[in-house]
């Protein structure tokens, strides 16, 4: 191994290289999301004018829609069970095209 002063040579196997590019590259891009997420969250631009009157109207819009929910609560089934009456519904012919 013959270096040039302040080289140093180092041999890795095309199996080694790809490994290390792959995880240089998954960690840039997991910085770049990191940020990404960070500077939406620190954008307050897509927020509008300042409306107080429409922030009081839609709070109230919203508690008025959850004491009706807790008054009579919307029926509600799981996963499985609509998918099984989403199946059934085509089997029936009941869905349209």
């Amino acid at each position: 191994m013959s270096n040039t002063p302040g080289q140093v040579t180092i041999n890795v196997t095309r199996d080694e290289l790809e490994a290390l590019l792959r995880r240089i590259v998954r960690e840039e891009f997991a910085r770049l999301l990191a940020a990404r997420r960070t500077a939406a969250l620190d954008d307050w631009a897509h927020e509008g004018p300042a409306d107080p009157d429409g922030d009081t109207a839609l709070l109230a819009e919203a508690l008025a829609l959850i004491e009706r929910e807790q008054a009579a609560p919307s029926p509600r089934i799981g996963w499985d069970a609509a998918k099984a009456e989403l199946a059934r519904a085509e089997a029936a012919g009941e869905l349209p095209d």
